[in-house]
C-alpha cells in the first residue's frame, strides 16, 4: 500500500528592517562608511546639495543611494567590505535596535520545524552578518545582491516588492508560504502569497494601503502583545 505524501514543511517568510530590527540597516551601514574616512565624509557632505532632490522623489531616491554607496566603497575590496559589515552587524543588532516580539516569533517556527526564510532588501553580506548575531540559525537569507567594481559595490536591482518573491522561489523555496510578517506595504506581493499574514507595529500609511488591497485578512503585531505563532 503507497504511503501517503509527506505533508509539506511550513514555510515562514520575515522581513528584516522594521520587522526583526529597527530602521534601514544598510543605509545605517553606509552612512557608517561615510564616515570611516575624512575624505569620504566631505565628499558626502559636497554631494548633499545634488542628492538631496533626488532623495525627495522616490522614483530617483535608489539612484542616489547608489551614488553614496559607491562614494563609500570605492576602493574597498569585497573581502573588508564583507568583514566591516560583520562589525556593523553587532551594532545593528543592539538590545534597542531588535524587535523582540517579532524575533521571539521567528525562534518558535524554527523550534517547532518550520522552514524560516529572512527576505530583505538589505544587501545580502549585512543581513546575514545581522540574521547570525540575532542567532537566527538555520535560516535562509534571501537579499538584495551587490557586484564590485573599481569605482565602489553598485546594487542589483533591489529584492523588494514582487521581486522578492521571484527570488524566494529562485532560491528553491517553492512550498507555499505558510506565514509572511512585514511592516510595510511594499511586501504586498508576498502578503498576497501567503496564507497567514502578520503586520509589526505597521505605520497607519502602510496599514491602509494593506487593508484597502488586502481586506482584513492579517493579523497586527504590537509590541505590547504575546508572541506565539
Amino acid at each position: 500500500m503507497p504511503h501517503p505524501p509527506p505533508t509539506p514543511r511550513p514555510i515562514a517568510v520575515f522581513d528584516l528592517d522594521g520587522t526583526l530590527v529597527r530602521g534601514d540597516s544598510f543605509t545605517h551601514f553606509t552612512r557608517a562608511l561615510l564616515r570611516r574616512s575624512p575624505w569620504r565624509a566631505v565628499a558626502a557632505t559636497l554631494c548633499v546639495p545634488i542628492l538631496a532632490p533626488l532623495y525627495a522623489l522616490h522614483p530617483t531616491r535608489r539612484r542616489a543611494f547608489a551614488l553614496l554607496l559607491r562614494l563609500a566603497t570605492i576602493g574597498l575590496p569585497p573581502h573588508r567590505f564583507a568583514a566591516l559589515a560583520t562589525e556593523f552587524a553587532t551594532e545593528r543588532t543592539s538590545d534597542g535596535n531588535r524587535i523582540p516580539h517579532t524575533l521571539d516569533r521567528a525562534r518558535a517556527h524554527l523550534a517547532a520545524g518550520d522552514r524560516v526564510v529572512i527576505a530583505t532588501s538589505c544587501a545580502e553580506p549585512l543581513a546575514a552578518a545581522i540574521c547570525r548575531e540575532l542567532g537566527l540559525a538555520p535560516v535562509d537569507v534571501v537579499a538584495s545582491r551587490l557586484t564590485a567594481s573599481r569605482t565602489g559595490m553598485r546594487p542589483l536591482p533591489a529584492c523588494r516588492g514582487v521581486r522578492k518573491v521571484e527570488r524566494i522561489r529562485a532560491a528553491g523555496i517553492t512550498g507555499p508560504i505558510t506565514h509572511a510578517y512585514t511592516d510595510s506595504s511594499v511586501d504586498l506581493p508576498l502578503l498576497t502569497a501567503a496564507a497567514h499574514r502578520y503586520l509589526i507595529d505597521p505605520s497607519p500609511t502602510h496599514l491602509s494601503r494593506i487593508h484597502t488591497h488586502l481586506g482584513a485578512t492579517y493579523v497586527v503585531l504590537r509590541s505590547t502583545e504575546p508572541s506565539a505563532p
